[in-house]
């Protein structure tokens, strides 16, 4: 990562701009430029940088500002974050300390310093990582961490288990590259729907399948929205012929051709209000029991929810 690494830098002004730029791109990183604090969070989630370099002081929005909202996205929960700034009393350190900043760089800073703290964060940075490269959600250490959380707090959760029906013959029949925008879309579903749960957690297990660990009170209108979301960006996946038909004509596992019924989810939902889990290895277990129970209805997304005493 920290060979080729995509550095977003944000300052309003554009002498620091061209000359931080430079000293990156001489030390071999993609720089993009970014001139005021809300620029900065559109082209964070446009290009999804391995770094942020953010101006304090900026207009529109701060460098502060942009670090709250970038942070509030589960996606962007590890990504390296630099303030840059002129600004030195200690509170104000502090208070970026709160907001989860990796580092400060002092106005102004030579070279060497600029390069050798961003190869260092980028080296941090890949080795605490284990988000999923495509999604950028957080993985299966992740997820287990989470959850293994939520069961010691012994407050009502609920984990959300989903997986996409019909991705597989989705993908050997359009391709990878096909299969990789239909993984990102419904992980932007996810995460756009848990959003809406105080604290929600969203993880991608990984393939297909992805995870939302939610108070449990807002378990079905995530499951809900998730799942009437699913279906309607699901034909916009497909050819005219398809979408015109209905479905898909392909191959299966046996090489038989089979009609295949547009893209949708099945959602498994575990919770503690009925019974105690005990265990991560106890939520993945139900979790997938009733995944594969969702998966069963034929016609378009469905969950299920542990109705079980």
């Amino acid at each position: 990562m920290e060979n080729n690494a995509k550095i977003l830098l944000a300052d309003d002004s554009h002498a620091i701009r061209f000359l931080v730029s430079e000293i990156l791109t001489n030390a071999g990183f993609t720089v993009i430029q970014a001139e005021n604090g809300q620029e900065a969070i559109d082209k964070t989630y446009k290009e999804n940088p391995d770094l942020l370099i953010l101006d304090y002081e900026m207009p529109v929005k701060t460098g502060f500002d942009v670090v709250k909202e970038v942070r509030s996205r589960t996606g962007y929960l590890h990504t390296p974050i630099v303030i840059f700034t002129a600004v030195t009393d200690k509170s104000t350190k502090l208070e970026g300390l709160g907001l989860d900043i990796d580092d400060y760089l002092t106005k102004p800073a030579d070279e060497d310093e600029i390069v050798a703290r961003v190869k260092l964060l980028l080296k941090r940075s890949k080795q605490k990582m284990d988000s999923n490269p495509l999604t950028r959600l957080p993985g299966n250490p992740s997820i287990q961490a989470r959850v293994e959380a939520q069961i010691a707090a012994g407050k009502p959760f609920a984990v959300l288990y989903c997986d996409l029906n019909n991705f597989k013959s989705f993908n050997d029949h359009y391709g990878f590259e096909a299969g990789d925008r239909v993984l990102k879309t419904e992980a932007e579903i996810i995460t756009r729907a848990a959003a809406k749960a105080p604290g929600a957690f969203v993880g991608h297990i990984g393939g297909d399948d992805f995870i939302v660990v939610c108070p449990f009170e807002y378990a079905e209108s995530v499951a809900k929205e998730i799942a009437a979301e699913t279906d309607k960006v699901a034909p916009t996946f497909y050819n005219e012929t398809d979408r015109a038909q209905g479905f898909m004509t392909s191959t299966n596992r046996k090489g038989e051709v089979e009609n295949f019924k547009f893209l949708s989810i099945g959602i498994g939902i575990v919770h503690n209000t009925k019974k105690p889990l005990t265990s991560f290895a106890m939520v993945s277990n139900i979790g997938s029991e009733l995944k594969c129970l969702a998966k069963q209805h034929e016609d378009g997304s469905f969950y299920v929810m542990d109705r079980r005493a």
